[in-house]
């Protein structure tokens, strides 16, 4: 082999040795990323929406593979905005994490503007969740809600809601004696008087009551 070859063969083989050596630098540098599990997903969804939204109210529904890349993930939630109002907006939202990020892939609006979507129409709708109870009470037109709103205010005025299956003592004192009943309670800032519905799952107002709130205690928050 003249010199001309043995130069040849050297720089080949010099050239595959570096590329070995630069294709080790990079996985010791940049090692390949492991598909995300499920529970990082939820963690790295939540914590970016939670940024992009701080006053929103999440809960994850649910969580399952995504069908647009095998390693991604659909994460479904529960999203609520203006949460302690007396009309708070409630929808799901889907996101195929790391597919899409935090675009949403599917979305759900089941109350906005003071209206509770499908409830006219499904006559067996039955409320399920303390948020959508709290808009409902409000669409139902009530006369004691309404003046009560209208009167202190709706930027002055909070609202929570919790669910009671049987009565209790608290609400024998305030005068409701409903039961499986969600109650929902109004809090103005400019008042001592407080506001409690109570309105069946149906979406009916079963009774109202106010009372001045130095004078009980509940656990309705």
């Amino acid at each position: 082999m003249d010199l001309f070859g043995k130069i040849a063969i050297a720089t080949i083989v010099i050239i595959f040795i570096l590329g070995v050596i630069f294709g080790a630098g990079l996985l010791l540098y940049h090692p390949v990323s492991k598909p995300l599990t499920s529970a990082q997903a939820e963690a790295l969804v939540l914590k970016d929406i939670q940024q992009e939204y701080p006053n929103a109210v999440f809960s994850v529904i649910s969580i399952s593979r995504s069908n647009l890349t095998a390693d991604s993930w659909n994460v479904v939630l529960n999203v609520v905005y203006n949460s302690t109002k007396a009309c708070p907006e409630v929808m799901t939202e889907g996101f195929d994490y790391p597919a899409v990020t935090l675009v949403p892939s599917d979305e759900v609006l089941y109350a906005s503007n003071c209206k509770v979507y499908g409830f006219g129409y499904a006559p067996d709708y039955v409320i399920s969740q303390p948020y959508i109870a709290i808009t409902r009470a409000y669409e139902s037109g009530n006369a004691s809600i309404l003046n009560y709103i209208d009167g202190h205010g709706y930027n002055n005025t909070n609202a929570y809601a919790s669910y009671y299956e049987t009565g209790n003592s608290f609400l024998y004192s305030v005068g409701i004696n409903s039961t499986d009943a969600w109650i929902i309670k109004y809090n103005a800032t400019d008042t001592a008087n407080v506001l409690y519905a109570a309105m069946g799952t149906n979406g009916t107002i079963l009774a109202t009551s106010v009372v001045n709130a130095s004078n009980y205690t509940d656990s309705i928050n």
